[in-house]
């Protein structure tokens, strides 16, 4: 026998007061839960990255700092090695004034010496006059090659702190023209300005500069700027 509508109709309202639903709602469902769970992962993964590009970026600066300490041994004992070569050499050049001066002597001495006649023996004195300018030379000698080493070595001292307070100067260059671009204009005369400068630098807590090596470069720098 032919279905009713009305039977029909009825089995539906049945369906759907029984709670089950219809395919197109639970597969729309599945996406919205699926969409959620990928935008959760992503979250996920990109918290993870963040985490892991801190640590490799904590770990590099490590890693730098490191070499950075690795270096700066490696300078100190470069420089502690080349203060004991340098300690050596000294030692070594004393030695060999000493040799020389000796080897004067001992060159007199040999000359005198020798096993043949030459009417100086009998001279009554001569041993002692001798002797003694011998000995005179000598110490003469000795004092003129470690006056002429003294003078070398405060002549090589005074270079190497020309070049620190000119590394100082020209690496304070910026600070000091940020300095002074409020300032009025500073003086011509030599002295004046190093006066200036040094309260100036003084009050900026900038001793380094306040030296008297250091502030004569500087001012020899800003003078030729000045006429420049």
């Amino acid at each position: 026998t032919p279905v009713e509508p009305a039977s029909v109709s009825s089995g539906d309202e049945d369906d759907s007061s029984s709670g089950v639903s219809h395919p197109a709602v639970s597969a729309q469902a599945i996406a919205d839960a699926g969409k959620e769970s990928i935008a959760t992962d992503q979250g996920m993964i990109e918290t993870l990255l963040d985490v892991y590009e801190a640590r490799l970026q904590s770990l590099s600066d490590k890693i730098d700092e490191l070499v950075t300490s690795i270096d700066t041994t490696k300078g100190v004992l470069e420089l502690t090695l080349d203060n004991e070569r340098n300690r050596i050499a000294r030692l070594e050049l004393l030695l060999s004034m000493a040799g020389l001066c000796m080897g004067t002597c001992a060159a007199v001495s040999g000359f005198f010496g020798m096993n043949l006649l030459s009417g100086v023996e009998e001279v009554p004195g001569l041993f002692g006059l001798v002797t003694g300018c011998s000995l005179i030379f000598s110490a003469s000698l000795f004092a003129g090659c470690w006056r002429r080493f003294r003078s070398v070595s405060r002549e090589k001292g005074s270079r190497i702190n020309d070049a620190q307070a000119l590394k100082h100067v020209l690496a304070s260059m910026d600070k000091v023209a940020l300095l002074l671009r409020n300032e009025p204009a500073l003086p011509k005369n030599q002295r004046e300005m190093q006066e200036e400068l040094r309260s100036l630098l003084e009050a900026a807590r900038m001793p380094q500069l306040a030296r008297e090596r250091e502030l004569q470069l500087l001012c020899q720098v800003l003078r030729r700027q000045q006429y420049a």
